[in-house]
C-alpha cells in the first residue's frame, strides 16, 4: 500500500484512539470507508481514512494541511459538520455546505466522494446492526441526495445507496 495512504491510516488510528464505531474500534469505519473510495483513486482513500478527523478529534485544519496538503485538509473540512448540539441544524448546514461545492474543484470533488462512501458505509452498518440509526438514515436521505448527488459522480454507489434506502436503485437517474 502506498506509504502516504499508510501515512494517514496511522495519523487517524492515532487520532481516533479509543473511540468506538459501536461495538468496535473506530478504524473499522474509516476502513470501510476508504475501501468503498478505492476505486475513485489515492488521495480518495486519503480524505475517507482522515474524514472525521477534525470533526471527532482534536486535530486542526493547519495541522492536516501542514501533513497531508491543502487539497486534502480542504476535502476534510468539506464534509466535517460543524459544532451543533442539535443533529438536525448540523445536517442542514452541512447539506447546504455541500450543495455549493463545484467538482471542478479537486478537494470538493474528493469530498463529495467521500461522503457518500461514508453515508453507504454507515447504512450498510446500521441496516445490519442498529435499527435506530438505519431508520435516521432513511429519513436524512431526500436532503442529503439533493445535497451530495452529482450525475456521473459515483453513481454505483448511489444505487447501491438507493437500494438499501429505499429498496430503488434506478430512482437516483431521475433526481
Amino acid at each position: 500500500m502506498n506509504s502516504r495512504y499508510l501515512a494517514a491510516q496511522a495519523f487517524a488510528k492515532n487520532r481516533h484512539g479509543n473511540q468506538k464505531y459501536g461495538e468496535f474500534p473506530y478504524s473499522v469505519h474509516l476502513d470501510a470507508v476508504a475501501k468503498l473510495a478505492e476505486p475513485f483513486g489515492l488521495d480518495a482513500m486519503i480524505v475517507a481514512q482522515l474524514h472525521d478527523i477534525i470533526e471527532d478529534t482534536d486535530t486542526s485544519f493547519n495541522e492536516l494541511a501542514e501533513c497531508f496538503g491543502f487539497t486534502i485538509a480542504d476535502a476534510v473540512n468539506y464534509v466535517t459538520d460543524v459544532k451543533l448540539e442539535d443533529r438536525a441544524k448540523r445536517k442542514l448546514e452541512i447539506n447546504q455546505r455541500l450543495a455549493a461545492l463545484n467538482i471542478e474543484e479537486e478537494a470538493a470533488r474528493l469530498a463529495l466522494i467521500v461522503k457518500v462512501c461514508d453515508r453507504l458505509a454507515n447504512v450498510r452498518s446500521s441496516s445490519q446492526s442498529s435499527p435506530r440509526h438505519y431508520k435516521m438514515y432513511q429519513n436524512e436521505h431526500p436532503a442529503f441526495k439533493d445535497a451530495v448527488y452529482r450525475p456521473g459522480l459515483c453513481d454505483g454507489l448511489w444505487k447501491e445507496l438507493n437500494a438499501l434506502i429505499i429498496g430503488q436503485p434506478e430512482a437516483i437517474l431521475c433526481k
